[in-house]
């Protein structure tokens, strides 16, 4: 479900008559920002990456099961290239 989606659903919630302010959608958008930024912390990304890889070799939708830290990964490049260096330890490791 995309922002857009996500806003619809509350609009349709509210009234299906009633439209929500350009200030009212900005708001929310600023509010979704914030808890995104606080949830996905490098901090909290690296103490949840070792699960989020052990998924991925296990076979697991990681990305679906942890979907956060998928788009932290996807826009931090520094969590990226620790979560590709474990990802090459433990699959070196299963073929041991």
């Amino acid at each position: 479900m995309n922002i857009k989606e996500i806003i619809q659903n509350i609009r349709n919630s509210l009234s299906p008559h009633k439209e929500l302010s350009n200030e009212a959608v900005l708001g929310f958008l600023r509010v979704l920002e914030n808890v995104r930024e606080e949830d996905a912390s490098c901090t909290e990304i690296y103490s949840k990456l070792d699960e989020y890889v052990e998924c991925e070799v296990d076979k697991k939708d990681a990305a679906r099961l942890m979907p956060l830290i998928r788009e932290h990964l996807d826009i931090c490049h520094e969590c990226c290239e620790e979560y590709e260096a474990l990802l090459d330890v433990l699959n070196e490791k299963e073929k041991k």
